[in-house]
């Protein structure tokens, strides 16, 4: 007997809780990421970077790849490589000295012209090595 009174103790408060997550207010989903391949490459060969982004509570969003060269110290600015209107972003970056390699992705929120963007989330920075 005592063992079907914890189920049913058991199977009730899981109900509960499935009510209760059920019945919590929703919260508008943002995430961005960027990854890229390989972390280590030599002069010349290609980086794969792919970017993901997206925000539910903007209705017209850019995704954009930057990057920047150099070393730390001496970075050079940021550069657009790649940009959709979608969730999803890829490139081929072609190594071209030794050194290290930045990517970054950007969401841009955009009016519905795709005019006056302003920027949503920006990614941590990814660094690949470049060497000779």
């Amino acid at each position: 007997m005592k063992l079907g009174l914890k189920r049913l103790v058991v199977i009730g408060s899981l109900g509960v809780a499935s009510a209760t997550l059920a019945t919590s207010p929703a919260f508008a989903k943002s995430d961005i990421s960027i990854e890229a391949t390989p972390h280590t490459v030599h002069v010349g060969q290609v980086v794969k970077v792919h970017g993901q982004g997206g925000d539910d509570a903007e209705r017209y969003t850019t995704l954009v790849i930057q990057q920047r060269s150099g070393r730390p110290g001496h970075w050079s600015n940021w550069q657009t490589v790649k940009q959709d209107f979608g969730f999803e972003v890829r490139a081929n970056v072609k190594a071209g000295q030794a050194g290290e390699l930045q990517f970054r992705s950007v969401l841009y929120a955009t009016d519905e012209n795709h005019q006056h963007p302003k920027t949503d989330r920006v990614s941590a920075p990814l660094t690949i090595h470049v060497v000779r």
